[in-house]
C-alpha cells in the first residue's frame, strides 16, 4: 500500500491560499486513484500480494521518473508557466484515470495470455510487474512531475526558513487522509471503483480550471545569487538525497510489515486495511505538521525516539488482541466496531508513523534548500524519497516477511534506528554526559529488543474476528475447550499468517483432539465437523456434470475437497491455492484427512489465484469448477463473485460442465446472498441454491440440472454410501425456476469488477449478534 507523495506549496503573495487547496485536492485524487488501481490490478495478478506490489512499484517508479524529468526541464528553462503546467498535468492525470477504468479489461485480455506462456514463477512475476507498469506508470509519472513544478512556483517567494515545504507536505497529506477515510466508507461503496475514478477526473479538472485563473509568472523573471549554479550537487545536497532515500526505505519497510500484521490483529476485510492506511497517513500528517510548526529535533534524538516508538509498537502487536475482550468493546453496530478498530489502529501505528514521518519534512527545512533557485533540488529529493519508498516496499514484501519474518524484521528496524542515532551522535561530538546518557538509553533499547518475544498463539487467536465472542468455538462445535497449542506458524506476504492449532475438547464425556486451520486467526477448516460440507462442495455439483475428465478446485483448505474429487472419479484435478502456508499445512497436518492427495500424479497444484489461473491458462477446460475460498468478506474475495469471473469461468468450462460457488450463510444478509446468486444467474441459464453441511452452495450450469440415469448409483458406489445421494438431493433450497423467480422479484445488485459491491457490503455483518444463518435459511426456503 503506497502513500500519495506530497508536493510543497505555500500561500505566498503570488496566489494566496489557493495553491494549498489545489494540492490538497491533488493528494485526495492521487490516493483515491491508487485505491482504484489496486482493485483493478488484482484482476491481472490475482488477489495476492503481487497486486499491491505492482501498484507500489509503478507509483513510486512513476513519482521518481516524473520528478526527475520535470526537474530537468525546469533547470533548462523549458517550462515557462509552471503553475499552468501543473494544472495541465493534473487534468491529464484525471483523463488517464478514466482511460484506465474503461480500457483495463481490454488490456487484460491482451496481456493475460502472455503470462500463461511463462512457466517459471520468477519470470511470471517479472512479467506482471512489466504489465502493471504499462498500465499505471504513465499516470504515476504525471503525478510525480507536479512536485518540482509547484516547487518552482513557490520558489518565487522570499521565505527562507523551509516551513513552506513542510506546510505543503501536511496539506497534501490531509487530502490523502480524506481519501483514505472517505474512499472505503463512502465513495467506493456508493460510486464503485469506476465511479471513484470519475471523481478523480472531476477533481483534477477543477484543479486545471483553477490554475488557469491564478497568476503565473515566468520563472525566467526571477533572479538570485545562485541562479548560475543550479544543478551543482555539493556535499550537503548529496547528504539530503541519501537521507531522503533512507527515510522512504525505512518507512515503507515498516508500512509493509504493518499491513501484514493488521490482517491478524484487525482482520482481513477491506475496512481493516483501510484503517491501517488511514492511521499511517494521520501519522505522516502529524509529523509534517509538527515540523511545519517549528517543532524540530536533532537527528540523534529523532532517530532514538523513532527506535523507541517502533519498539513500543512491536511489543503491542500480540497484546492488542486482548483489547477485543474488554467489557467496553462495542458490539452489534458496524460503525461503532469500525471506530473501535480505528482506535486500536491509531494506538498501534500513529506514534511510530508520526516520528518516522517527521524525517522527510525535516529534510525539507534544511538550510541547503533556503537559497533562491534551489527548487530543482527538491525534485531530486522527491525522486530519491520515491526510490527509497519503492526499495523499502519491495524489500519488505519479498525479503523481510518471507525470509526473516515480521517479528525479527521489526527488531531489525529498531536496531538500525538505534545504530543510526549513535552514528549521528558521534558526528556531533557531544559532551561526555550526553554520550553516557545516549549509550545507556541505546543499551536499554537493545536489551528489550533482544528479550521481548511475541506470544504467537495470542497474536493469531482471532479474537478480533467476532470481538472475542464464543461464536467461533460454537461454529466448530467445541462446547468446552480444555487445552490448545500451536502446531504450525507460517508467514507469507501473500496468504498472511497461516496457523494450525491442535485442541483437546470435551465431547460426550471423553476428550477429543482436533486440528484447526486458520488464516490470520480466521477459521478455514478442521478435521472434525467440516468434512460434510467439503464432501458437498464436490458431490453436489457432480450430480449434474456430463463427464469426469477434469475438475478445478479454487482454494485448497485442508485438502479434503480435493480428495473427494479424486474419490468421485475425476481423472485430473487442478488445485489453485495462492497461500503457500495453506499448502504446507494441508500436506503436513491434514494428510489423515486428505489422504496425501497432493502427491497424486493426477493432481496439479498451482500456487496461483484461482481467477488468474483461468485467465492465463487458456488451454485447459474443466467439467467442474468448484470454489472453496475463505470468507466472502475477506479483501479480494469478491474477485470470484463478480459477473466477470463467471463469464471467464464459463469460457473455460467444457460442454455440460458445472460450477459450484460456496456462499456463507452466517454473518451475511439475504441481500448479499441474493446478489451472489443473481450475479451467477446473469451468466448461466440454470442456477440452483443448496444448503449442506452448514454451508450454502450455488450450482450453475448451461444445461438443466437433472440426474442422468445411473448417476445416483455411480456416486453412491464411489463414496461407499448408498444413501448419500438421496440425502443430498433433499438439500436443495431453491431450484433453477425458484432462483429465476427470486431474481425477478428482488432485483438484486449484480456484483461486478467495477462496483465490487459484495466486498464493501459483506463485512458489515461480522459484529452482528443476530442469527443470520437461521434467517437466511428461512428466507430462501420460502422462495
Amino acid at each position: 500500500m503506497s502513500v500519495a507523495r506530497a508536493v510543497p506549496i505555500e500561500d505566498g503573495r503570488v496566489a494566496g491560499g489557493w495553491p494549498f487547496a489545489l494540492y490538497a485536492l491533488s493528494g485526495f485524487a492521487g490516493l483515491l486513484a491508487e485505491q482504484g488501481f489496486e482493485k483493478y490490478v488484482t484482476l491481472l495478478t490475482g488477489a495476492t500480494v503481487s497486486g499491491a506490489a505492482v501498484v507500489i512499484f509503478s507509483y513510486f517508479l512513476g513519482f521518481a521518473a516524473g520528478s526527475a524529468l520535470a526537474g530537468a526541464l525546469l533547470e533548462r528553462g523549458a517550462i515557462r508557466r509552471p503553475l499552468r503546467a501543473y494544472g495541465t498535468l493534473e487534468l491529464l492525470v484525471g483523463v488517464s484515470c478514466i482511460g484506465f477504468a474503461f480500457g483495463f479489461h481490454c488490456t487484460l485480455e491482451v496481456l493475460a495470455p502472455l503470462q500463461g506462456q511463462l512457466a517459471h514463477p520468477v519470470a511470471k512475476f517479472l512479467a506482471r510487474f512489466v504489465f502493471g507498469s504499462i498500465m499505471i506508470l504513465p499516470t504515476a509519472t504525471l503525478m510525480g512531475a507536479s512536485f518540482p513544478l509547484i516547487a518552482h512556483v513557490v520558489d518565487r517567494d522570499d521565505e527562507s526558513d523551509g516551513r513552506r515545504w513542510a506546510r505543503a507536505y501536511a496539506v497534501n497529506l490531509a487530502g490523502a487522509c480524506a481519501a483514505a477515510l472517505l474512499g472505503p466508507y463512502a465513495i467506493l461503496p456508493s460510486l464503485g471503483v469506476r465511479g471513484s475514478l470519475w471523481l478523480c477526473f472531476v477533481t483534477t479538472a477543477f484543479v486545471f480550471v483553477a490554475t488557469r485563473s491564478l497568476p503565473d509568472c515566468s520563472p525566467a523573471a526571477r533572479s538570485g545569487p545562485d541562479v548560475g549554479t543550479r544543478g551543482v550537487l555539493d556535499t550537503d545536497a548529496w547528504l539530503l538525497l541519501a537521507a531522503s532515500f533512507a527515510s522512504g526505505a525505512i518507512f515503507f519497510v515498516s508500512e509493509v510489515l504493518w499491513t501484514h500484521l493488521v490482517g491478524a490483529v484487525l482482520g482481513s476485510s477491506i475496512y481493516a486495511f483501510s484503517s491501517m492506511l488511514l492511521m499511517v497517513l494521520v501519522g505522516l500528517l502529524l509529523g509534517a505538521w509538527r515540523v511545519q510548526r517549528g517543532a524540530t529535533m536533532s537527528s540523534p534524538f529523532l532517530l532514538q525516539c523513532c527506535a523507541l516508538a517502533v519498539l513500543g509498537q512491536f511489543r503491542s502487536w500480540d497484546l492488542a488482541q486482548l483489547t477485543f475482550l474488554l467489557p467496553a468493546v462495542p458490539s452489534g453496530s458496524f460503525f461503532l466496531a469500525e471506530s473501535f478498530k480505528l482506535l486500536v489502529a491509531a494506538l498501534l501505528i500513529v506514534p511510530s508513523a508520526t516520528l518516522l514521518g517527521t524525517i522527510f519534512p525535516s529534510l525539507l527545512r534544511s538550510p541547503a534548500l533556503r537559497a533562491p533557485g534551489r527548487s530543482w533540488l527538491l525534485g531530486l529529493m522527491n525522486t530519491a524519497n520515491a526510490v527509497g519508498c519503492l526499495s523499502g516496499a519491495l524489500l519488505g514484501l519479498f525479503v523481510m516477511i518471507p525470509l526473516v519474518g515480521s517479528e525479527a524484521s521489526l527488531k531489525m528496524i529498531v536496531v538500525s534506528l538505534t545504530a543510526g542515532s549513535l552514528l549521528f551522535l558521534w558526528r556531533a561530538r557531544p559532551s561526555p554526559p550526553t554520550v553516557a546518557a545516549a549509550l545507556a538509553l541505546a543499551s536499554l533499547t537493545l536489551l528489550c529488543t533482544a528479550r521481548w518475544r511475541w506470544d504467537r498463539s495470542l497474536l493469531t487467536s482471532g479474537l478480533n474476528v467476532y470481538f472475542g465472542r464464543a461464536e467461533q468455538a460454537a461454529a466448530l462445535d467445541h462446547p468446552a475447550r480444555a487445552a490448545s497449542h500451536l502446531l504450525y506458524f507460517h508467514e507469507a506476504a501473500q496468504g498472511g499468517i497461516t496457523t494450525v492449532v491442535e485442541s483437546t475438547v470435551a465431547r460426550d464425556g471423553s476428550d477429543v483432539r482436533t486440528r484447526t486451520l486458520l488464516t490470520n486467526g480466521k477459521f478455514q477448516g478442521n478435521d472434525v465437523r467440516e468434512g460434510e460440507a467439503q464432501v458437498g462442495f464436490s458431490l453436489i455439483p457432480s450430480q449434474f456434470v456430463r463427464r469426469f475428465d477434469r475438475a478445478l478446485l479454487i482454494g485448497l483448505g485442508t485438502g479434503h475437497s480435493a480428495f473427494v474429487l479424486k474419490q468421485l472419479g475425476y481423472e485430473e484435478v487442478d488445485v489453485a491455492e495462492y497461500a503457500p502456508g495453506i499448502v504446507e499445512a494441508a500436506a503436513a497436518y491434514f494428510a489423515h484427512l486428505n489422504q496425501n492427495v497432493l502427491s497424486d500424479r493426477t493432481v496439479r497444484l498451482v500456487l496461483e489465484d484461482g481467477r488468474n489461473l483461468l485467465l492465463t491458462d487458456r488451454a485447459r477446460t474443466y467439467d467442474l469448477i468448484t470454489t472453496e475460498i475463505t470468507s466472502i468478506w475477506f479483501a479480494g474475495a469478491t474477485n470470484v463473485y463478480a459477473i466477470e469471473f463467471y463469464e471467464l469461468a464459463k469460457r473455460r468450462m467444457a460442454p455440460g460442465a458445472v460450477l459450484q460457488q460456496w456462499v456463507q450463510l452466517h454473518h451475511i444478509g439475504r441481500h448479499e446472498i441474493a446478489s451472489a446468486i443473481a450475479t451467477a444467474r446473469a451468466v448461466f441459464p440454470y442456477v440452483s441454491f443448496w444448503y449442506f453441511g452448514g454451508q450454502g452452495m450455488i450450482v450453475a450450469s448451461d444445461h438443466p440440472q437433472r440426474l442422468e440415469a445411473g448417476r445416483e448409483a455411480y456416486l453412491a458406489s464411489r463414496l461407499g454410501s448408498a444413501g448419500e445421494s438421496g440425502r443430498i438431493l433433499s438439500a436443495r433450497l431453491m431450484s433453477a425456476e425458484q432462483v429465476d423467480a427470486m431474481v425477478r422479484e428482488l432485483k438484486p445488485v449484480i456484483n461486478t469488477d467495477h462496483n465490487r459491491w459484495i466486498e464493501y457490503a459483506a463485512p458489515r455483518y461480522n459484529i452482528s449478534r443476530y442469527d443470520w444463518r437461521a434467517d437466511n435459511l428461512a428466507f430462501f426456503d420460502r422462495r
